[in-house]
């Protein structure tokens, strides 16, 4: 264990207010996590060294690729945006690798109950919006409607595989609100990749029993509930959005362009944020707001070259590598078995929607995934000793 040179109190309320953090504002987001890599920088150096991790290794290297792809970016004056849009995510890796590193078993545990229930929060932020007339589709007041979509099925996913304690049927009762909360946050955000992956890891904790019968008996009276709400207070957008669902959204467009360029720029790409400069087939678009690739391993691809996706690919294939070990761990203690399982399948659905959209470069995203994978190295910790 890393031993801190703060209060251990002090340490778990500022960390469970950044894990609530997400979505509700940007501002206070960032200043948390600036506030946290400053408590890192003045914690003693021995300790530091206990922080390392294979987890922090691989994030490192892919920084690194895409540092050597701005400084060699065909548009730097674009390329440098990431120094502020992205920094967040490293220095949050560096001080959660450490600090996660000072707290015992059932202070994670409480840390990540913030996390889901501040996540449930947020979504009753983005159904009210809504449902009252106040947006299209549904968001928080902090980030988009995709980043909020996004975020809700990131903690659905974790919530299902979660550690609870049944002993109460109570908790059965409040976990399946958790859950149609989540999913009806997702619903009205209008996201239907998002709603698709939220089913199919839904689907799948039913089949690993991670549903109990009373809770599937809840969940089923809440759907009906919901189907009702939009039966008598029906959305033009909900309509709409079901009556064009194979609708690509201009998807399609993105791929041609992509393979026009596919082979001009492979090593080392154009450098970030610079897809307005180089999509070759803009006037094609009937959303003239699109300014991205929509899809992670394009972004990457063209962003920082085929190293830069070969560096994205090492970081989830050691986080897989990481968590199978863990899984399969008997010694490991069931809690941290069931978050390593959690973050398992918030990986999976990362990266079924990373075709879709991205979460490795979005500001908001990118810190909800580094704040869970960095779990994977202070778990690590357990099987060690």
């Amino acid at each position: 264990m890393a031993n801190s040179r703060f209060d251990k109190k002090v340490l778990l309320a500022i960390l469970s207010l950044f894990a609530v953090s997400f979505l509700l504002s940007l501002a206070l987001m960032q200043l948390v996590a600036g506030l946290i890599f400053c408590m890192w920088l003045f914690e003693n150096n021995e300790e530091k060294r206990k922080a390392s991790g294979l987890i922090l290794y691989a994030i490192f290297i892919f920084g690194l690729v895409r540092l050597i792809s701005v400084f060699l970016s065909d548009f730097p004056s674009l390329s440098y945006e990431v120094f502020y849009k992205e920094a967040i995510f490293y220095t949050t890796a560096v001080s959660l690798s450490f600090y996660y590193k000072s707290l015992d078993k059932d202070e994670i545990i409480k840390l990540l109950h913030f996390f889901v229930f501040g996540a449930v929060f947020v979504s009753l932020i983005g159904i009210y919006r809504f449902y009252s007339g106040d947006v299209d589709r549904a968001q928080s007041f902090s980030g988009s409607y995709t980043a909020y979509s996004s975020y809700l099925m990131v903690v659905f996913s974790f919530s299902l595989f979660f550690y609870k304690d049944y002993s109460k049927k109570s908790n059965q009762i409040i976990w399946a609100i958790v859950y149609v909360t989540l999913l009806l946050g997702i619903f009205t955000s209008l996201g239907r990749a998002n709603l698709f992956i939220a089913i199919l890891i839904f689907l799948i904790s039913i089949i690993l029993k991670q549903i109990k019968p009373l809770q599937l008996v809840v969940l089923l009276l809440f759907i009906v509930g919901i189907f009702a709400l939009n039966y008598f207070f029906p959305s033009e957008r909900i309509e709409q959005r079901a009556t064009n669902i194979t609708q690509l959204s201009d998807r399609d467009i993105i791929w041609e362009g992509a393979i026009k360029i596919i082979s001009e720029r492979p090593i080392i790409g154009y450098g970030p944020r610079t897809f307005s400069e180089v999509f070759p087939l803009k006037e094609k678009f009937q959303d003239k707001g699109i300014g991205g690739w929509h899809n992670d391993f394009l972004q990457i691809y063209f962003e920082s070259g085929i190293i830069g996706l070969i560096s994205f690919l090492i970081l989830i294939f050691v986080i897989i590598k990481e968590l199978f070990k863990q899984i399969k761990n008997k010694n490991l203690s069931n809690e941290f078995r069931s978050i390593s399982t959690s973050i398992l399948f918030v990986l999976i659905s990362l990266l079924l929607s990373a075709f879709f959209s991205g979460f490795i470069t979005s500001v908001y995203i990118s810190v909800v995934f580094v704040f869970l994978i960095m779990l994977v190295d202070r778990i690590n910790l357990d099987i060690a000793n």
